[in-house]
């Protein structure tokens, strides 16, 4: 084990001395990941809602206010025609219709209804239509326990209902709960007939986006290190010496996973600092996010290097290598704004679910349990990845 990491660290110094590294795992990462995240949104992680307001009462404004002021959505006020195209294309992930009769029926103390334009399946449609019905609920408990009050305070002393000042007796724990035996708003939800998902947006979509995108070019300079040292004749000389091929192969592997794991530490860590992405919600998770993603960079780069002979093949091997698979997996773009084939495509990569996990970690509040499969399908590229470098190593 000391062997190995003693290559490890002699890798981790190499790239460390070479001025050109920090390029590409620190400046272009950064400045990618600004310039996309104010592309797409400024950082804004907020859920659109397409919402249409056709009842236009007191108590449609104040739901309509109350909405606004939410963390979770992002109101965006349209038409009534204009609800389904907005979920058609995924500028919305749910659309809210406030129906005509909704003030007079809350202030008549009678049931409402509210309808949720989205797919049921859409998880990002879900966390809006649970936010609808709780600024629905406040806003009906509220007049309720208005309403409560006034009951109470007549049937306690009927003379004194002009006062400032009212007791309230004991008998209001039963009249509120007769008030609220019924449900003061239900949600009709309505098919729109395509998928609704959450899209990320801003840095959201941008910070783990390039991060994976860039930690593929890192890769580069500990490719363009094997690839010399087998052209130099390094490798074969460390076999003259008590080091296994075992123990080569490890060391060089564990050199570009702790590069990897670095660099996405650094990342993140700015990320969570400078533009507000909500990494830590769930460190654990988080922690086999960056396992997996280093677990795929490693063992990519390793059979690279072990594939290819040059530098030059190596360096436009990997440019052509991370582009490509940092678009089918989402990184530059979300996958939810593509069709169903695409999308199919892209999850075929381990770095498309990795890139899920991330996300749903940030937006979705994603726990240890919800990125098991991502860690799986991460594990098994990598063990086939591995694999194949390993029966492609050579020394000379």
């Amino acid at each position: 084990m000391n062997r190995v990491w003693t290559l490890a660290s002699k890798d981790l110094l190499e790239t460390r001395r070479d001025r050109l590294s920090a390029l590409f795992i620190v400046v272009m990462p950064l400045a990618f990941t600004t310039f996309f995240g104010i592309m797409f949104g400024g950082g804004s992680d907020r859920l659109a809602l397409a919402l249409h307001d056709a009842d236009g009462g007191a108590q449609a404004q104040q739901l309509v206010a109350s909405l606004e002021a939410s963390d979770a959505v992002r109101v965006v006020p349209k038409s009534a025609t204009e609800l389904d195209p907005w979920i058609a294309d995924g500028r919305a992930a749910a659309g809210l219709l406030i129906p005509a009769g909704f003030s007079e029926a809350v202030e008549a103390g009678e049931p409402a209804e509210l309808v949720v334009v989205s797919d049921a399946a859409s998880s990002g449609a879900q966390a809006a239509a649970a936010e609808i019905r709780a600024a629905a609920g406040r806003l009906v408990a509220a007049d309720r326990a208005a309403r409560v009050g006034v009951e109470t305070a007549r049937a306690a002393d009927p003379d004194r209902e002009q006062a400032g000042i009212i007791e309230v007796p004991a008998m209001a724990e039963a009249v509120a709960t007769r008030a609220m035996e019924a449900p003061a708003v239900s949600l009709e939800v309505v098919s729109a007939g395509v998928t609704a998902g959450q899209i990320p947006t801003g840095f959201v979509l941008s910070s783990p986006g390039m991060m994976i995108n860039f930690i593929m070019f890192s890769l580069m300079t500990a490719g363009i290190a094997l690839v010399m040292e087998r052209r130099n004749g390094t490798l074969q000389r460390l076999m003259t010496t008590r080091l296994r091929r075992s123990e080569l192969v490890a060391g060089k592997v564990a050199g570009m996973f702790a590069l990897t794991f670095f660099q996405q530490a650094l990342l993140i860590g700015v990320g969570q600092l400078l533009f507000g992405v909500d990494y830590l919600s769930d460190p654990a998770a988080l922690l086999l996010m960056m396992i997996a993603l280093s677990l795929v960079a490693s063992s990519l780069g390793l059979l690279l290097a072990c594939l290819l002979t040059t530098e030059q093949a190596l360096v436009a091997t990997i440019v052509i290598v991370s582009m490509s698979v940092s678009a089918l997996s989402g990184a530059w773009f979300p996958l939810e704004i593509t069709g169903s084939g695409f999308q199919a495509v892209g999850h075929l990569l381990p770095t498309a679910w990795i890139l899920d996990g991330l996300r749903g970690i940030i937006a979705q509040g994603y726990g240890v349990a919800d990125v098991l499969p991502a860690f799986g399908m991460a594990l098994a590229w990598s063990a086939g990845l591995f694999a194949a470098a390993v029966a492609r190593f050579r020394l000379s």
